[in-house]
């Protein structure tokens, strides 16, 4: 294979996976069922804005943390210390997604323009994956 074709198949092939990957992550209605309308938006916003790619489409975790069972637990910090993942810590992850940062996560999180009835949508959309799991 020539080294234009070799670029071209490569090309193709990444532009192929990073498609059905947007598509997976944006398409389609989210099963909001058991959510109360506010989680159910913010279970929509974290799919339409792309938070589902890395943290999950129903909050599993992937490149970026789960969302299942975090509200109300301690995280560890990379500094090494530790906080509870209670509401002002889920605002401020997504706000400012650098001001503390998970260890084990090469990819960082975007930084994202979200008003803030969004944020409190997807912060109740958490917080309810973690009754779930109670």
């Amino acid at each position: 294979m020539t080294s234009s074709r070799l670029l071209h198949f490569t090309f193709s092939t990444v532009a192929t996976v990073a498609i059905a990957v947007a598509a997976t992550a944006c398409g389609g209605d989210a099963d909001t069922t058991g959510l109360s309308e506010q989680a159910a938006r913010g279970k929509q916003i974290s799919i339409s804005n792309g938070c589902a790619s890395c943290h999950g489409s129903d909050g599993q975790g992937g490149v970026g943390p789960g969302w299942e069972g975090l509200a109300g637990s301690e995280v560890e910090l990379e500094d090494g210390t530790t906080v509870v993942a209670d509401d002002a810590y889920l605002i401020r992850a997504i706000v400012d997604p650098a001001a503390e940062i998970r260890p084990g996560y090469s990819l960082r999180m975007p930084v994202n323009n979200l008003p803030e009835a969004d944020v409190l949508d997807i912060v109740a959309y958490i917080n309810e994956l973690s009754a779930q799991q109670e």
